[in-house]
């Protein structure tokens, strides 16, 4: 490994702006990692190589554009770029190439970052797994999904940042089993057009990247509304509060009834607290919803959006989609208009739930696991007999329900050496807040400078 993809996005961005490294020295650095590590871990479902050092080499030339200038950044399949396939893993999208870019795309382009290329996912993003790509970490494991592909990339040293997708935990999970770190954002806080969807309700556009730090920058460039995306919000990301006068709530008991969660994840998150404890200004118990009260309502909702926004697809090419999500979207199609009208206002009464703990109990953070598992076998279908994504959400998929703001970072390793996380959720729209209590985090622990040993 070149000691120029060592650096976090925010040194690389740093010594490009100081002429210390050029972007075609440090896009060649990163094509040269995923030349040696691709074959290993396949995060690319491609790469645009040829575009990208055009890119690097006219920002070489002109003046500096902005905050990302000449820093390479992957994008999960489902994101447009104008003239390059975005297939989402779906055999029925083979061959759709957009005219246009996403808006989080342009934006990335505006300020200065050279897209190297599309990261695998599960199919349509409708799991929590990435069967193309294996993790870095132990290839014989999943990366988790379904942004897997990029979290891999990430994990591996092959860019510096990249842009994920978080339906019901797919940012998180990925960051998770691949010892980086993701944003799932405020619903409403990033747009979203140009990119393939299954949820107007719940599909959210997050940053990833190595750091706290860097999620931040990535962050700041890709939110906002955009006219292009009626969903999202004309409410700005909130002013960061410092770390120091929050209150930081822990789950009680209740909130893990139900959920086998892994004795080593509570002992990641445990000792999580006590470095965060150092860091913020108080911590409280908290009463949190059990996942129990959203997972069915949750589950109605997602599919039958994903049967009506993908029912174009299923008319067409329904014998190219996969029988996995075929399943699901045909199930989606079945649930009556009465049941969806029901769950869609129970889930309204579950995100005022959430909002009180927050408003009611003076609480500012949440901390919580992403997974209750530890990392699975690559291929793995179910967890205990129970279907993976079920299985593996119930700490994630909430907070989509709630449309809030949750960072996921490291927090020390399982005693095979796979990665383990947590997660700190936030008020809506305080993401600023959640990168900054991340970054004090990441200054007083090194689990994410920890580089896997491909």
């Amino acid at each position: 490994m070149t000691e120029l993809t060592q650096m976090s996005l925010a040194e690389a961005a740093r010594a490009v702006r100081a002429r210390d490294v050029t972007a075609v020295e440090l896009l060649d650095a990163c094509l040269a990692r995923i030349e040696q590590t691709e074959p290993a871990i396949s995060a690319f479902a491609s790469t645009q190589v040829a575009a990208a050092q055009t890119a690097a080499a006219e920002l070489d030339a002109g003046e500096i554009t902005g905050p990302l200038h000449g820093v390479p950044i992957a994008l999960k399949d489902l994101f447009f770029t104008e003239g390059v396939p975005a297939e989402a893993n779906c055999e029925a999208l083979r061959g759709f190439v957009p005219t246009h870019d996403a808006t989080v795309v342009g934006r990335l382009r505006a300020a200065g970052a050279v897209i190297v290329g599309k990261t695998n996912t599960h199919e349509l993003a409708f799991g929590v797994s990435c069967p193309a790509s294996r993790n870095p970490w132990d290839t014989r494991r999943s990366t988790g999904g379904s942004s897997g592909g990029s979290a891999a990339a990430l994990a591996a040293r092959q860019v510096f940042g990249a842009l994920g997708t978080d339906t019901g935990g797919s940012v998180r999970i990925p960051s998770n089993c691949c010892g980086t770190t993701g944003i799932k954002t405020t619903r409403g806080a990033v747009p979203r057009d140009g990119v393939h969807l299954i949820s107007w309700t719940y599909d959210t556009v997050g940053p990833m990247a190595r750091s706290a730090e860097d999620c931040r920058i990535l962050l700041e460039v890709i939110s906002g509304a955009s006219r292009a995306d009626p969903y999202s919000g004309p409410e700005p990301l909130s002013d960061v509060r410092a770390p120091g006068e929050l209150t930081l709530g822990v789950p009680t008991d209740g909130f893990f009834d139900g959920i086998d969660t892994d004795p080593q994840v509570r002992a990641v998150m445990d000792a999580a607290i006590e470095v965060v404890r150092t860091v913020v200004g108080n911590v409280a118990p908290a009463d949190v919803p059990n996942s129990a009260e959203h997972a069915e309502i949750g589950l109605a909702i997602v599919v039958s959006e994903a049967a009506a926004l993908l029912e174009g697809l299923r008319n067409e090419h329904d014998d190219l989609i996969g029988p996995e999500v075929r399943e699901i979207l045909g199930a989606g199609a079945e649930i009556p208009a009465t049941a969806l009208a029901s769950a869609l206002a129970q889930r309204v009464s579950f995100e005022r739930a959430c909002l009180d703990v927050f408003d009611d109990q003076d609480i500012d953070l949440i901390i919580a696991p992403v997974n209750p598992n530890q990392v699975v076998p690559h291929g793995a279908g179910e967890l205990g007999g129970v279907p993976l994504i079920p299985a593996t959400t119930q700490f994630t998929f909430p907070v989509n329900g709630a449309g809030l703001p949750a960072i996921a970072l490291p927090g020390g390793f399982a005693a095979d050496g796979l990665p383990i996380g947590f997660q700190l959720i936030g008020r809506p729209f305080a993401e600023r807040t959640l990168a900054a209590v991340g970054e004090a985090f990441q200054r007083e622990t090194d689990h994410h400078l920890r580089v896997p040993q491909l």
